[in-house]
């Protein structure tokens, strides 16, 4: 395996992890940020939010995000606030765009 397929393989794990992850909160949150109930500035405010917590990590004044969420943690749902903000954009698979 060479290097270009190796991280392949490593980006296919990430997002297979990302999938699971998603469908656990998905479910756990009652698929509510695609229900509609969300305006922009309400999905905008949570990805802040955990862009907040990246920052308070990277300047020092946080060991870690929350006691109970790493910083892998909040990386990957930046990832997936990323993939559900397309998927809104996008309309999913009924094809209707929302942009």
């Amino acid at each position: 395996m060479d290097k270009f397929e190796e991280k392949n393989e490593e980006f296919k794990e990430i997002c297979t992890a990302l999938l699971e992850q998603f469908a656990k909160k998905n479910k756990h949150y009652g698929n509510d940020y695609f229900s509609g109930e969300y305006v922009d500035l309400e999905r905008w405010m949570s990805i802040k939010r955990k862009v907040a917590r990246l920052q308070s990590y990277y300047s020092g004044t946080s060991k870690e995000s929350l006691p109970d969420e790493t910083l892998d943690d909040t990386w990957k749902d930046l990832a997936i606030y990323s993939i559900m903000e397309l998927m809104l954009r996008e309309g999913g698979k009924n094809g209707k765009k929302n942009i």
